[in-house]
């Protein structure tokens, strides 16, 4: 697991910006999948990897897909508004 860097990490730190929060208060690391197939059309082959978000004031963490559509800051974006962080 790696923490996300540069343009990756720019598409959270707009909705995280938006929201009025600190986006230094959010770890987001990303998990690349193994290499080869996981099996021919299951969701485990739908994507290049996992990314986490954790609000570390709260501890709250989710987890999105990458490589899917909607792509996983669009995804953030809803549970941000949704306050699932915690971050009020």
């Amino acid at each position: 697991m790696y923490v996300i860097l540069g343009s990756e990490r720019a598409n959270f730190d707009h909705y995280i910006i938006e929201a009025e929060l600190n986006s230094d208060a959010f770890e987001i690391t990303k998990e690349d999948d193994a290499p080869g197939r996981k099996g021919f059309g299951s969701s485990a082959d739908a994507g290049t990897g996992t990314i986490k978000v954790t609000y570390t004031p709260s501890g709250v963490s989710s987890h999105y897909r990458d490589g899917v559509i909607p792509p996983p800051w669009l995804k953030f974006d809803l549970d941000l508004k949704g306050n699932l962080f915690k971050t009020q």
